[in-house]
């Protein structure tokens, strides 16, 4: 069953749009239809309630509805959200995507010409950070002597300490997105003044990557279980992801190889009882909460848990009218925005299930990057279930994000073995590939085809469109050298080389006006 959210009733602002993340949080002086904080607290289900904010910051854009009382100030509140933001930074910059909005912000993401000033690039910075100031102010109105001088129960303080760990783990997965993206970041934690805007240290991926890997291994253990009744929460899985993620690109991060500590990580998640889902399509469907496959996912519900972001964003933007969306993906909304490119479609052999096209009126090749018909639409997203019905919205997706899900395991474990890891075999991965491929009914490979070029290729024929592309190019150097791909920088024929700076993003230039302290990245 879909999580509901449900707010505690105070209100979270962070003001100035882009530069309030440095304020951390700051608490609205409350009217008559609000509850004082203070009195908000001594409600034993205060807690959990805002718990759920923190994973609504995930998937919302605010409090009401897909408009309603919204956590950032934005002209669009769907580009508002963490998914759309996130998945626009991490997939539109590749070779898997191509956007038909004429708008400086997505030509300049899609053109690998972005720069400092660019909307997406800001609006996911303030988005995590929003996160993170969620998780800080949970963890500050939870301390020992906090809930002592409330006189919590000692049956809700042993709650309230599972509470804190998913907090914390939720806060390690946003300094993870940042320092993916962004790579030298404010830290901010609850020990930080609220409201206080000086004394705010940058740090570096060095001192993130140290400080993400102690606070995750700290809450192992603490978790919610990995099973259906605690779908939607992070657990331990989840934690043993994030840092296989980490480790498998530390030569990245921090310069070093940690191939062997990835294998670590991805053998406790192989014995956690996850499975791959027999249906490739279903994965991606309005009832795939049901997959055995998804390790963490980000909710959604068509009634109850609405944006214009998420997965309802990755349905309505890939879909026209022309392709009948109400029988196709069980949608009404249809954009005509975004397609793939043909470097991705090209990947696919004729058998290949994943190979989810829609290619009637459709050209392959995207030599027009503003004509929605230049280019193969994407129907891996839909509001079907898998017994082919719709789901509750035909304008809202039931259809939940899944950020780590056992089939990127798989390849993981392949790449890390391929790259000198430890604690794997060869023979292990190649059938870890095979039966990836076995599920998407095309040709096995042996194990003299298992080398690295096949994985990424077969990372991309797996995984496109999950938010998984830009990080797959830079570990692999072919983000900005050596490959080259249609409208990278801004030309059809594409070129093989771009500047290194590309490798992460700008701090948003509202953000280095506002925060004279803050260095921003090399190049921009």
């Amino acid at each position: 069953m879909k999580k509901t959210y449900i707010y505690l009733l105070i209100s979270i602002v962070l003001m100035p749009m882009f530069s309030g993340c440095l304020n951390d949080l700051n608490t609205e002086p409350l009217t008559d239809e609000k509850l004082l904080p203070e009195t908000a607290w001594k409600d034993s289900t205060a807690y959990e309630q805002f718990l759920a904010k923190i994973y609504a910051g995930l998937a919302l854009s605010g409090n009401e509805g897909p408009f309603g009382l919204p956590d950032i100030t934005a002209s669009d509140q769907g580009e508002a959200t963490f998914v759309r933001s996130y998945w626009n930074l991490q997939e539109l910059s590749t070779d898997e995507v191509l956007c038909a909005e004429d708008n400086e912000t997505m030509r300049g993401l899609q053109f690998c010409q972005w720069n400092s000033s660019n909307n997406f690039v800001a609006l996911n910075y303030t988005r995590i950070y929003m996160n993170v100031a969620y998780a800080n102010e949970f963890l500050r109105e939870t301390s020992d002597a906090k809930l002592e001088n409330r006189r919590v129960s000692n049956i809700l303080k042993t709650k309230i300490q599972g509470f804190r760990a998913e907090a914390k783990a939720l806060r390690a997965l946003s300094y993870y997105f940042l320092m993916d993206l962004y790579a030298n970041i404010p830290f901010i934690d609850e020990n930080f003044a609220v409201g206080a805007g000086a004394g705010v240290e940058q740090k570096d991926r060095q001192f993130f990557f140290s400080w993400i890997e102690s606070e995750l291994k700290a809450v192992e253990g603490q978790l919610p279980l990995a099973d259906k009744n605690h779908y939607g929460k992070v657990n331990d899985a989840t934690v043993w992801m994030i840092l296989s993620k980490m480790y498998l690109n530390a030569e990245v991060y921090i310069g070093q190889a940690k191939y062997t500590e990835c294998l670590t990580y991805l053998n406790k998640v192989l014995d956690a009882g996850f499975s791959i889902d027999p249906t490739y399509k279903n994965i991606f469907g309005a009832d795939n909460e049901n997959s055995p496959e998804i390790i963490f996912p980000i909710v959604y519900d068509g009634r109850k848990a609405t944006s214009f972001g998420g997965t309802t964003y990755l349905i309505a933007a890939a879909n026209k009218s022309d392709m009948n969306p109400l029988t196709t993906v069980g949608f009404a909304q249809a954009w005509s925005n975004i397609r793939a490119k043909e470097t991705l479609s090209s990947l696919f052999e004729a058998d290949d299930k994943r190979a989810l096209f829609w290619k009637e009126n459709r050209t392959e090749e995207t030599s027009v990057w503003y004509d929605f018909t230049k280019g193969w639409s994407v129907i891996k997203y839909t509001n079907l279930k898998s017994d082919g019905s719709a789901g509750s919205n035909t304008a809202h997706a039931d259809t939940d994000f899944p950020l780590f899900r056992l089939a990127d395991v798989y390849l993981m474990y392949a790449e890390a073995v391929l790259r000198g890891g430890n604690g794997g075999t060869l023979a292990q991965a190649l059938d870890y590939v095979n039966k990836l491929r076995d599920r998407a009914g095309t040709e096995r490979i042996s194990q003299a085809e298992l080398n690295l070029d096949f994985i990424l290729d077969e990372r991309s024929r797996e995984l496109y469109w999950e938010a998984h592309r830009r990080m797959d190019l830079i570990r692999f150097n072919k983000f900005t050298k050596n490959y080259k791909w249609p409208w990278k920088n801004g030309v059809y024929v594409g070129v093989a080389n771009i500047d290194n700076k590309y490798k992460i993003y700008p701090i948003p230039a509202t953000e280095i006006t506002a925060n004279t302290s803050l260095k921003q990245n090399n190049g921009y």
